[in-house]
This record gives structure tokens, sequence and C-alpha cells, in this order.
């Protein structure tokens, strides 16, 4: 909409109110940017830094620490006197069981020939090889949480996750310069850009202006400045108070960790198979049958679930003597005791045998 101005000229009513949302959106994804990219920076720095006093920065690459370290943190370890390396500590140190490698476990005891033994706190077991005193290079002293991901993918070969967060942090960068044109203009509205040259017309707004330089609006310029100062500042002190550093040794020894590796597997029993008649009889009956695997102490012979005998492992038969009305209507079952000692564990056959009389010869099935 066009109005009419001094002097019959024309002039834009201007949409000030999308224009200050606009800047505004700007400012915040620019501020937002910025506070990303320094708290990550900061990240980093705490990580690397303390290499130059003679600390040693190593990312961790599995979960045998967790849940207090987690693949991708970055702890950083300074040397420390022999007195100092105590149990409850978590120490780095050469691992002798993997050459070239280090180990970043938790001291647990003394072995008893003045060796460390080591545990991981999520290993349900100490490490099988205890360390020399003389392969620790320090003890655990900071954290930086999940600075160290990218060189874990590196390490783990996921090339593409490496490649996608180069690109994230490429878009950062380029995100943290959205809202510059802003602070430009806020630099000019408060006199501090360098000079222009003097002109007759200058183009405002897709228009040319005899009257000079002119600033759209100047003072809410500076407010976006200003108030992208302060965005960029709690942003940073908002990440960094979230994500910083703090002592790698989080959790006293006594501590109890649960053990996602470990597992209960129950052992199995097998019965006897194809349990059968034999020989029949007048004063006895004979059962047959089958095993294979694994191999059990000895069998019973169950009559109505009394115990009537026990065989050797290496029998597949038994006699069960008696006379007419001891076995008659009675039933027989074939079982399997586990051959561990004293143990109360036993399997019984896949089927059961009565016992009848037919013209005073025992049979069964």
């Amino acid at each position: 909409m066009d109005t009419t101005g001094v002097g019959g000229q024309h002039r834009h009513a201007r949409p000030d109110t999308v224009l200050d949302a606009l800047d505004w959106g700007r400012v915040v994804v620019g501020t937002l940017a910025r506070g990303i990219v320094a708290t990550v920076v900061g990240m980093a720095l705490w990580a690397a830094v303390p290499a130059v006093i003679g600390w040693q920065p190593t990312t961790v690459v599995t979960a045998s620490m967790a849940p207090r370290l987690v693949p991708g943190d970055v702890v950083v370890s300074r040397p420390v006197p022999t007195p100092e390396v105590v149990p409850g500590r978590v120490l780095l140190a050469d691992d002798p069981d993997q050459a070239g490698h280090l180990r970043l476990h938790r001291y647990v005891e003394t072995g008893a020939d003045g060796t460390i033994v080591t545990k991981g706190d999520a290993n349900p077991a100490a490490d099988s090889t205890p360390l020399d005193r003389s392969a620790v290079h320090g003890v655990g002293y900071l954290r930086v949480p999940f600075i160290g991901t990218p060189v874990l993918w590196a390490h783990e070969g996921r090339w593409g996750a490496v490649a996608a967060a180069a690109a994230a942090l490429a878009g950062l960068l380029a995100l943290c310069t959205v809202d510059a044109g802003l602070r430009r203009t806020g630099r000019e509205a408060r006199g501090t850009s360098a000079p222009r040259p003097p002109s007759d017309a200058v183009r405002v707004h897709g228009r040319r202006s005899a009257r000079g330089p002119v600033v759209r609006g100047g003072a809410r310029h500076v407010a976006l400045r200003q108030g992208s100062a302060l965005l960029v500042a709690v942003a940073v002190l908002g990440g960094v108070g979230a994500v910083a550093p703090h002592r790698a040794e989080a959790a006293p020894f006594r501590t109890v960790t649960s053990s996602p590796t470990s597992n209960l597997t129950a052992a199995t029993l097998n019965g006897p198979t194809n349990v059968r008649c034999g020989l029949i009889g007048l004063t006895g009956v004979q059962v047959q049958w089958d095993y294979g695997s694994p191999a059990a102490a000895r069998f019973q012979v169950l009559l109505d679930n009394q115990v009537v005998g026990t065989v050797g492992p290496g029998e597949r038969s038994a006699t069960i003597s008696g006379g007419l009305l001891s076995l008659t209507g009675k039933t027989v079952t074939i079982r399997a005791l586990d051959p561990t000692a004293n143990s109360p564990w036993y399997a019984d056959g896949n089927r059961t045998l009565s016992v009848a009389i037919v013209t005073a010869v025992y049979v069964c099935g």
C-alpha cells in the first residue's frame, strides 16, 4: 500500500512487525548455532588441552566400565605418585593381554606378588591378567562425555557416521552467520562502521533516496545485537553446565553395578527312552530301556513311586522280583539320576509300564 508524503512523494508502509519477527528468528537460529559450536569446542578443549601438561586423554571404546564410563567418552588421566595408586582408583595402563592397547579399569585388589588386579565395573569377573605397577600411566581424573564419539566411529570403521557428523558441524558453522547482516546493521546504527563515500542518492529498500544513508530500524538492530550477545552467553553457559567434565572416579568401589554381559544357563538331564518290557516269568518282570546323553550316574526302578532297585550307569535293563499279589496292577517307572555328586536332579523315562497277570504269567505294557 502506498501513502503520499510531504511534497507529493510516495513511500511504502513497512510491515515492521513481520520484519521484527524474521529478524528475531535469524538471531535465535544464529545464537543457538554459535552456542552449540562453542560448547563442542569447549568440550574438545577440555579433552585436549590437559595433554599440554602431560595428562593423557583416552577415548572409551567398550562398555566394560558402564554405566559410569560409556563408549565415546574421553577420560583424561593424570600421572600420580605410587602411593596414590590404591584400590578403588580407575587406572590407565598398558594392557598385558593386547600389545599396543590400553586398559582403563578399576583397581580392585593387590595380588600376592604385589601386582594390581583390575576389573571393569560392568564385567562379572576380574581381568585375567594383573598389571605390573610399571605399566600404569595414570589415574582417571576427568570425564568429558561423548566428545570422542567420532573417534569411536572411526575406530569401528563407521565412516558414514563420521561424514554425517562433519556435515552437521559444517551446517552449524553456516548457521552461525545467518544473522551477520543484522549485526552489521547494528554497528552502523551506533555509528561504529567505516564511513561511506559521499553519494547523492542511496538505495534504501529497493528505492533511491536523495536524503543520504538511511539505516532501517537502527535502534531496533542495536537491541537485536545486544539480545544476540545475551543469548550466546546463556546458550554457552547452559551447554557447558549440562555436559561439563567431572571426576572420572564418580563412584566408590563398593557401589553395586549391573552386569549386562553375564547370563545363567540351566543344565539339562535326559530321561530314559523306549521304556519296554523284556523277559517275563512267574517270579518277576524284566524292564528294558534306551539311554543316550548326557551321562547318568545310575538308574532307579520305581514300583508305584517307591524305589525297589538301582542299577549302574551302563545298565539298560532291570528285573523286578515279587509274588503274585505284590506286582499285579502296579506301575513301573525308570528314572535317570544326575551324575553330579549329591545332586537331587533326576529325569523320568518317556513312559511307564503297568503290570498285569494272564494265566499266572506276569506281563507288562
